[in-house]
C-alpha cells in the first residue's frame, strides 16, 4: 500500500467516524425534539381540556341562569347563545390538541359568549330589580285603591245618607188644618142630613229645600167604612209606585214660603154617622192628615 492509499484510508475512516458522531449527534437531537413535542402537545392537551371544563361551566351557568328568568325575550337569546356554547363546546372535544390556532380561536370566542352571559345576568339583575320595586308599588297601590275604594264606598254610603235626609227634608208638610162641614149654598153647617160639601184648609210650610214651581195637591177622604169617597174611578196618582184614587185635587204656584190652599169636596151620596179620615197628598208624599166625626 502506498502512500496516497494511506492517506485516503485514513481520511475515509475520519469520514466514517465523523458521519457516526453526526449521526449521534442527529440522534439524540430526534429524540429531544420528540420529548419537545410531547411535552408541548400535552401542554397543549392539558390547555384543550381547561379550555372544555370552561365551556362545560359555562354551559352549566346558561341551564341555570335559563330557570332564574321569565323574560320571553331574554330567554330566546340566552336560547341562541347556549346552543353556540354547545356547538363550541362539541367542536372542542374533536379538535386535535394540536390545532393550537383553533383552540385559540375557540378560547376567543369563549370569552366572548362569557361576556355576552355577563351581560344577560346584569339584564336579568337589572329587571328583577325593576320587577322587585313594581311589585312593592303594586303592593302599595293596590293598598292605596283599596283604601280610596273604601273611601268611596264610605262617601257613596253617606251621599246616599245625605239624599236621604235631603229627601226627606224636601218633602212638604201640611200644617194648620182646618175641616168645615157645608150645606149647598155653601155655609157651614153641622146638622148631618144638610151637609153636601167638605172645606178642607191648610198651610203648606216654608221649605228651602224643596222645589219650587206647579204643584198638584190631592185630597183623599175615607168614609167610616174605610172607603175613599171619589167622584170617579179614573181620579188617580202614584203614591209608592201605586196609582190611588183621590177625591179631590187642585194645582197650586209653590215658592218655598208659607203656602194656605183650601179644597171642596161636594158629597154624591147621603152620609152617615162615623169617623171620616183626610189624607193630603203632593209630590208622590202624604204631606199631611187628620180626621173629623159627623154625628
Amino acid at each position: 500500500m502506498n502512500k496516497t492509499s494511506k492517506i485516503s484510508l485514513s481520511i475515509a475512516f475520519l469520514l466514517i467516524i465523523a458521519l457516526i458522531g453526526l449521526l449521534a449527534y442527529n440522534y439524540h437531537q430526534l429524540q429531544d425534539t420528540k420529548q419537545e413535542i410531547k411535552e408541548i402537545e400535552q401542554v397543549m392537551e392539558f390547555e384543550k381540556q381547561a379550555s372544555i371544563q370552561e365551556f362545560e361551566e359555562l354551559n352549566r351557568q346558561y341551564e341555570e341562569f335559563y330557570i332564574e328568568t321569565n323574560n320571553d325575550s331574554l330567554l330566546k337569546l340566552i336560547d341562541e347563545e347556549k346552543q353556540k356554547v354547545k356547538q363550541l363546546l362539541q367542536e372542542l372535544k374533536t379538535v386535535k390538541a394540536t390545532n393550537a390556532r383553533r383552540i385559540k380561536e375557540l378560547q376567543k370566542e369563549l370569552g366572548t359568549v362569557r361576556g355576552v352571559l355577563k351581560q344577560y345576568v346584569a339584564q336579568v339583575d337589572s329587571l328583577n330589580t325593576v320587577n322587585k320595586k313594581l311589585a312593592q308599588e303594586n303592593v302599595k297601590v293596590k293598598r292605596q285603591y283599596e283604601s280610596a275604594t273604601q273611601t268611596v264606598k264610605q262617601m257613596e254610603e253617606k251621599n246616599a245618607e245625605l239624599d236621604k235626609i235631603i229627601g226627606m227634608a224636601s218633602i212638604l208638610e201640611a200644617r194648620e188644618i182646618t175641616i168645615k162641614t157645608l150645606n149647598d149654598k155653601g155655609k157651614e153647617t153641622k146638622r148631618l142630613k144638610r151637609i153636601s160639601g167638605l172645606e178642607i184648609c191648610f198651610v203648606i210650610l216654608r221649605n228651602i229645600t224643596a222645589e219650587r214651581g206647579e204643584k198638584n195637591i190631592y185630597i183623599r177622604i175615607n168614609d167610616p167604612n174605610g172607603n175613599v169617597m171619589s167622584t170617579s174611578e179614573n181620579n188617580v196618582f202614584e203614591f209608592e209606585e201605586n196609582k190611588i184614587v183621590y177625591s179631590a185635587q187642585k194645582s197650586i204656584a209653590y215658592g218655598g214660603e208659607n203656602t194656605p190652599v183650601c179644597m171642596y169636596y161636594k158629597f154624591n151620596s147621603p152620609l152617615e154617622k162615623g169617623t171620616y179620615n183626610i189624607g193630603i197628598f203632593a209630590d208622590g208624599n202624604l204631606i199631611g192628615s187628620t180626621g173629623f166625626v159627623l154625628k
